[in-house]
């Protein structure tokens, strides 16, 4: 028995008919057997020549003395090696036998493709094609005044007939270029002979409406193409002549006043759908057209829906978004199709990106609802937003419900700041807040930015409260600090997280903006609590984290804090002052002062904060009260430090009791007689020079022991 006839046709690929005269089937080429049956004898002798010659090459190498060195493989001359074809059972002769494998040379990469080139066949054949389908239309605009109609209409039929003719019998013979470029003058002469006839008032088709016969012309040279595809199917030029004509013939069908309205997005759409269904069913240079034209249309659908629904009419707006959103949904079910997801991008960018232009369209059909229905849009938009967190496993669901919800919450935003009308604007972010924490809690990749968003949308829905009469500035700077204290007390409970510097930054950042709002509407006594709130918390976040510059700053709040409360209860006692400064300072100095620093560096500046301006008071303006109390604590300064071996104790105590001493007694020195001046510098003078070495080594002993003093 013999095999069954497998060669491929040299032409289309498919299956060739046996032996004889008998053309192919499939593309028409003559004898196709007999041409099937020559090239699989060139194969199998081009691939005995390969073999010859590599074991010739083999015999030498291994004759060859060994070099001095490993020669380069030599590049391959021949064509590359392919398996022998397959023969065909009528085919006698004998039998090709297989030679063992031999080590041949190197193998060598294959060349690069060359790019593809225009051909000088290629321009002279479309130039020809050109010149034809003008000499038509020359030939129908000018010679229709010396010839008659139906003399025009047969020459022009008869010369689009004989160029889809000959295009069928070159593509028989294998002449590609001429084949397609006589089908593309073919099919340019077709469409010039139907506008002739409607044009010229061929039977009486002048009455038909101009839009009504493009339709049908398009449809007839889209039928004649179809037609034409099926008879020669090598010829790519009619399936696209078939997919351009049926383009417009949805549009045209809309009467021209309805293309600005949802009709003309619908048809819009519908000829998106058309083309990405007819693609996989096109060869791939087709489909590729096809690929772009859904492109297209798509993008001109999404474009004319968003226009529409946002100027339209509302009964057109909340159609035009309705056909979006379908629209959407239908692309996503098209790309769970295998045959139409290679024509798509990813199933997840799809879901986004339709949910985003309808989400657009919604936003402008209810932003015609007024104030209401803008707000409304924006408060959606962040609940989509916080549907999308715990459906972060659903890439597909999260990518349409982030896109929508987006797109929903920014447009609306953007429109109520457009407005001017701030207190929608202040819900629509306070209610930004539940996606964020949300997401703060649940994402873990999102938590640094998410924690940052949670805790500025309130406070940014505060600021814009008071311009919308909800709030007053002292109220909306209360609001604040419990925000920044919130921030804080987040990031002291996070402590050593991602998120820990992020929440406290944006606490304190809040907290400063709240002390600013407060003090543009002089509520000082507010300033001074929001302060201390402020500095309480960051205290906490200090102590707990062992962050130094968090616990200057929580300190600094504080002394500030009571300075405004101090300032605002119109108090003057310098010591209300200085004393929380003291404090402040001396709970900054805590950490030196058990490290055992030196008093200048740790316990000196509060010190000095607390005795000296309370020392130069009581000199410029006398107080029995502040006087007993002055000498009091630079008399226990003085002691400590002599006790404790601490200088700047012991030099503030003893500076301040000097001062004060002088101070007190200067007023009264021109009262004392010149006599008694007189013998008392006298009695002190001698009693220096009789012990004045010994009045000298103590001087010298007590700078030293002073100055060895920490």
């Amino acid at each position: 028995m013999t095999a069954p006839w497998a060669l491929p046709c040299p032409v289309c690929g498919r299956p060739a008919p046996g032996p004889g005269p008998v053309p192919c089937p499939s593309c028409g080429l003559p004898a196709a057997g007999e041409a099937a049956l020559v090239i699989a004898r060139i194969g199998a002798t081009i691939d005995e020549l390969a073999r010859d010659r590599d074991r010739l090459l083999h015999t030498l190498r291994a004759a060859a003395p060994a070099p001095a060195y490993a020669p380069a493989p030599a590049p391959a001359t021949g064509p590359a090696p392919r398996p022998p074809a397959p023969r065909p059972g009528p085919v006698t002769g004998p039998p090709v036998l297989a030679d063992p494998p031999l080590p041949g040379p190197a193998p060598v990469a294959a060349p690069l493709p060359r790019a593809r080139r225009v051909s000088p066949q290629q321009v002279l054949l479309g130039l020809g094609a050109l010149l034809v389908v003008a000499a038509a239309i020359a030939f129908v605009a000018v010679a229709w005044t010396r010839l008659g109609i139906a003399f025009q209409a047969t020459v022009m039929v008869t010369a689009a007939g004989v160029a889809c003719g000959v295009s069928a019998w070159t593509a028989r013979r294998g002449l590609r270029a001429t084949e397609e470029a006589l089908a593309a003058a073919g099919a340019a002469l077709l469409a010039v002979d139907l506008a002739s006839a409607h044009a010229l008032g061929l039977l009486g088709l002048d009455a038909v409406p101009p839009r009504t016969w493009a339709a049908v012309s398009c449809g007839v040279v889209a039928g004649a193409a179809l037609v034409l595809g099926r008879l020669t199917r090598s010829t790519v030029t009619w399936p696209l002549v078939a997919l351009l004509a049926l383009q417009p013939v949805p549009l045209l069908l809309v009467p021209v006043g309805a293309l600005a309205g949802p009709a003309g997005v619908g048809a819009a759409l519908g000829l998106a759908l058309l083309d990405l269904v007819a693609g996989p069913a096109l060869r791939r240079a087709v489909a590729r057209v096809a690929v772009v034209l859904t492109a297209g249309w798509a993008g001109l659908a999404a474009l004319g829906g968003v226009v529409l629904a946002w100027e339209g009419r509302p009964a057109d707006s909340w159609t035009a978004t309705g056909l979006l959103a379908a629209a959407g949904a239908l692309a996503l079910l098209a790309g769970r199709e295998p045959r139409l997801a290679a024509a798509l991008p990813p199933v997840t960018t799809v879901a986004a990106g339709g949910a985003s232009v309808a989400a657009f369209a919604l936003t402008g059909s209810l932003g015609q609802l007024g104030l209401v229905g803008t707000t409304a849009a924006g408060a959606l938009g962040t609940g989509l937003l916080a549907v999308a967190v715990p459906a972060a496993a659903l890439p597909v669901a999260r990518a349409g419900l982030v896109g929508g919800g987006g797109v929903l919450a920014a447009v609306a935003s953007l429109a109520l700041l457009g407005t001017g009308a701030t207190g929608g604007l202040a819900l629509v972010l306070l209610l930004g807040t539940v996606p964020a924490g949300l997401a703060a809690w649940l994402l873990p990749g999102l938590r640094r930015p998410a924690t940052a968003t949670a805790l500025a949308a309130p406070a940014l829905a505060a600021l814009l409260a008071p311009e919308a009469g909800l709030l007053d500035l002292p109220q909306a700077g209360l609001v604040v600090a419990l925000v920044a204290v919130a921030g804080l007390a987040l990031a002291t409970a996070r402590a050593g997280r991602p998120e820990e510097p992020v929440a406290a930054a944006t606490g304190a950042a809040l907290g400063a903006v709240a002390g600013i709002t407060s003090a543009s509407a002089g509520a000082w006594g507010q300033v001074g609590l929001q302060l201390a709130l402020a500095g309480g918390a960051a205290a906490c976040y200090g102590v707990v984290t062992g962050r130094r510059p968090a616990a200057v700053a929580a300190v600094a709040d504080l002394v500030l804090a009571a300075w405004v409360a101090l300032a605002g209860a119109g108090v003057g006692t310098p010591e209300a002052y200085t004393l929380p400064a003291a404090a402040g300072l001396l709970v900054v100095a805590l950490p030196g002062i058990r490290s055992g620093a030196r008093s200048w560096a740790a316990e000196g500046p509060a010190v000095a904060a607390a005795l000296l301006p309370s020392a130069l008071v009581v000199v410029a303006d006398p107080s029995a009260l502040r006087l007993v109390l002055v000498v009091a604590a630079a008399g226990a300064l003085t002691v400590t430090g002599t006790l404790t071996h601490r200088q700047a104790p012991f030099l503030v105590g003893a500076g301040a009791l000097a001062w004060v001493v002088l101070g007190r007694l200067g007023p009264y020195a021109p009262l004392v007689p010149r006599w008694v001046t007189l013998a008392v510098v006298g009695l002190l003078l001698l009693v220096v020079g009789a012990t004045y070495e010994r009045r000298r080594q103590q001087a010298r002993e007590a700078v030293a022991w002073v100055a060895q003093m920490r």
